[in-house]
């Protein structure tokens, strides 16, 4: 049974000036045919100008620090989305 979980970047939302994006673990399980996802959220970026801040959830992997760097593109591309 092929597994797979991984950290992804989920559409920001504008709150009172203020960017609010997800941060996001998907799991997938395959088995033959069929395959079953799970989307959690495990962490909120807020963005303030030039200011972020990272809420950690319940369930946030221990190595988020470093996982979050390699979503740095993604996070930057949902700034935008933001922003416009």
């Amino acid at each position: 049974m092929p597994k797979a979980t991984d950290l992804v970047v989920g559409g920001g939302r504008t709150a009172g000036g203020r960017y609010i994006i997800p941060i996001i673990r998907t799991f997938t399980l395959c088995m033959g045919e069929a395959a079953a996802i799970s989307l959690t959220p495990v962490a909120l970026l807020v963005v303030e100008g030039e200011r972020e801040y990272l809420a950690l959830l319940p369930g946030a992997p221990e190595t988020i620090d470093d996982l979050f760097e390699t979503l740095r593109g993604d996070i930057e591309r949902e700034k935008e989305k933001c922003a416009g």
